[in-house]
């Protein structure tokens, strides 16, 4: 958005008359008074020209340049006042010392070079300018310590272009008129080149009308449209009914009586050999004592959660305690 460089006399007169008039009314909690006002800010469209040398001189340097580079520009301002035009006719570089991320002005060298320029030149350096190589083209605050230096330089009746560029064509531009007393930033500007007698322009404007891009055509088999695949006209979907098979019902089995008898002679088993226990004397007895000393020395006794219903070997604790024998 374009914005307002210098305060105006009517801006004076006006801000005044509105900061008595809070003096006059304010009644103050904390022995403070806020006043803020804020100069004109509107979209307002600028164009920047480069003619064709201008140009090709810029890019080459960004993309030719491993490290930043910076450059000055000879510009002029539109012949139509009405108009927000800047023309810029060539680009110059001076003596830097750079680095991958800094450029940094030999200052004595620099003031030589300047002196030695023409007149014409001199007088019409109004554009610097410089890559971020790969980064973003926002200003550091290198950057903007040089824009305002530079500002305080420039009297009522100049103007200054200030852009950074990177090896992927992104840009930023800073253009300070104080005739105009505005400044448009890089949503304002619109950059064109204007072609001249090298032609390069012109040359790729033509070749890129000769070139055809090979676009191959591939079959469509179908594609998913997010809720349902579409198959064009070739898909047919089946309209007759399909009769389901005939299905024969499964009789109802019985449990064989076997499983019955096996159980049962089992159960016989296990009381055949419970009245031998009877027939063992002491020597079972003994036996019996000893298994329960032993299953003292389990530490589900020695914790006090111990149940006889552990001695189960059913159960889910069944002959645990015979691993602390």
């Amino acid at each position: 958005m374009a914005k307002a460089i210098k305060i105006t006399e009517d801006n004076i007169s006006q801000w005044r008359q509105e900061f008595e008039s809070i003096l006059k009314s304010a009644k103050l909690m904390d022995g403070k008074i806020d006043f803020h006002r804020a100069l004109m800010t509107t979209k307002r469209p600028c164009t920047v020209y480069f003619t064709e040398i201008a140009w090709l001189k810029m890019t080459s340097l960004i993309r030719e340049c491993d490290k930043e580079v910076g450059w000055h520009g000879l510009a002029y301002r539109g012949e139509d006042e009405t108009k927000d035009e800047y023309y810029i006719t060539d680009i110059l570089v001076y003596p830097q010392v750079v680095s991958a991320a800094n450029v940094n002005t030999d200052q004595i060298k620099y003031q030589e070079w300047l002196m030695k320029q023409e007149d014409e030149v001199f007088n019409n350096i109004r554009m610097q300018g410089h890559s971020h190589v790969n980064m973003g083209v926002t200003p550091s605050v290198t950057d903007n310590d040089l824009y305002e230096k530079l500002l305080g330089q420039l009297d009522d009746t100049m103007f200054y272009i200030f852009m950074i560029y990177n090896k992927r064509g992104e840009c930023m531009y800073k253009i300070y008129d104080m005739k105009k007393n505005v400044m448009f930033d890089t949503s304002d500007v619109t950059v064109n080149v204007i072609e001249d007698e090298c032609g390069v322009e012109k040359f790729l404007r033509e070749a890129k009308g000769m070139i055809t891009e090979n676009k191959p055509a591939y079959p469509q088999y179908g594609n998913y449209n997010g809720s349902a695949y579409n198959y064009g006209n070739n898909y047919h979907p089946q309209t007759e009914q399909v009769k389901p098979a005939p299905v024969t019902p499964v009789a109802k089995v019985e449990q064989p009586k076997q499983v019955q008898v096996v159980q049962v002679a089992k159960q016989e088993k296990q009381e055949q050999h419970e009245p031998k226990k009877k027939h063992l004397g002491k020597k079972f007895k003994r036996s019996e004592k000893k298994e329960k000393k032993k299953s003292d020395r389990s530490p589900y006794r020695a914790s006090g959660i111990y149940a006889d219903e552990m001695d189960d070997p059913y159960g889910p604790f069944g002959y645990s305690d015979g691993f602390y024998y």
